[in-house]
């Protein structure tokens, strides 16, 4: 840790221990990837240079047919076969390539992919916000855990969770309005942005869910991730002009030991199923994907009541999701009743695990 005056600097290093999907929100249609089936590889258009490159060889009408007709789009085999594009030429306007890994065959209809959040130039990284987001889960939780003396009679509400949150994060005293943001510790907490992803450690990962008797169903979503033994490294600053002290590097640290053992004793233990990697301590649970546990407050709430936090997310699912079955989760002992994996050189991994370390 580096000290600068008021400002203590010290970094996280996040190493992936299963794939890890932040999104942008942006997809690709099946008409804007290209798949090599014997790499095992799929190359994404840069839309403007694509079109750009259809308008100079006559190629607009071709591909508004494909586009529009085709059952199965291939645009690899359409641009090789019928078009006679080199391979020269599809690099012109698509960048690195990325592993298909378990995600995409040529045997099955290609899908939508969702985008990983990606730079201007289009590397992939992971913001700041995210890592920060997740550890805002992560101290609530922890503080949850800790408080013995909490009234805890419903968090349906959600005008409630927003209470719990200004109870145990807005503790500065900066505004004399308990709700200001001003007065969260989280504004004295800053995390960089991590540096670029190398495209040799992306990989695409489709979305199964996983019930709590071990059965699996395939979803048809699949995502551009960050794969399993990447490492992102980010500045964390703790301003201790805003913090005074209320949170240390210690803290933080004590914080995801007891979310982590919270998780694997609530959620985890519920699903029969083994990981591709052990547990290490400490991990976060990081990005889309990795479930409603990782990003919710029902359980650590209802933290001596199992069932009553079952009972309670059953009931925020069933409102939310109403033709997804979440009214017989408290029979089944566990809400959501799915885990989300993903298969990656085939091997099963839930989403969104990272091995921490500070220094």
């Amino acid at each position: 840790m580096r000290q600068l005056e008021h400002l203590q600097q010290f970094q996280m290093t996040l190493t992936a221990l299963s794939p890890v999907f932040i999104g942008s929100g942006d997809r690709y249609q099946e008409d804007e990837y290209l798949f090599d089936p014997v790499r095992k590889m799929v190359s994404f258009v840069h839309k403007e240079r694509f079109f750009r490159f259809l308008l100079e060889h006559d190629l607009i009408d071709r591909y508004e047919e494909f586009a529009l007709f085709e059952k199965r789009k291939d645009l690899r085999k359409f641009l090789k076969s019928r078009c006679g594009v080199s391979d020269a030429q599809i690099r012109s306007f698509t960048g690195r390539p990325v592993s298909a890994a378990d995600a995409i065959d040529d045997m099955h209809s290609f899908k939508e992919i969702q985008a990983f959040t990606r730079l201007p130039d289009g590397r992939a990284y992971v913001p700041g916000s995210s890592v920060k987001g997740c550890l805002r889960t992560v101290l609530l939780t922890d503080l949850l855990l800790r408080d013995d003396g909490l009234n805890r009679n419903s968090i349906r509400d959600g005008q409630a969770v927003k209470q719990l949150e200004h109870t145990y994060l807005n503790v500065l005293h900066c505004s004399k309005k308990p709700n200001d943001m001003a007065n969260s510790i989280m504004r004295g907490i800053s995390i960089s942005d991590s540096a670029p992803i190398d495209e040799n450690d992306m990989a695409l990962c489709a979305k199964i869910d996983l019930f709590p008797n071990g059965e699996k169903s395939k979803v048809p979503v699949v995502r551009q991730c960050a794969a399993p033994d990447t490492v992102m490294k980010f500045c964390v600053t703790l301003d201790q002009s805003v913090l005074r002290d209320r949170l240390t590097v210690s803290d933080i640290l004590a914080a995801i030991r007891n979310f982590d053992r919270f998780y694997q004793k609530t959620f985890h233990t519920k699903f029969f199923h083994s990981y591709a990697f052990d547990f290490p301590e400490p991990f976060v649970v990081l990005g889309g994907g990795s479930g409603y546990f990782g990003k919710n407050l029902v359980y650590p709430f209802y933290h001596d009541e199992h069932q009553k936090a079952v009972q309670e997310a059953s009931q925020i699912l069933s409102r939310r999701f109403p033709r997804h079955g979440h009214q017989m989760d408290p029979s089944i002992g566990i809400s959501p009743h799915t885990e989300k994996l993903t298969r990656y050189d085939k091997l099963d991994y839930a989403f969104g695990f990272c091995k921490v370390e500070l220094s």
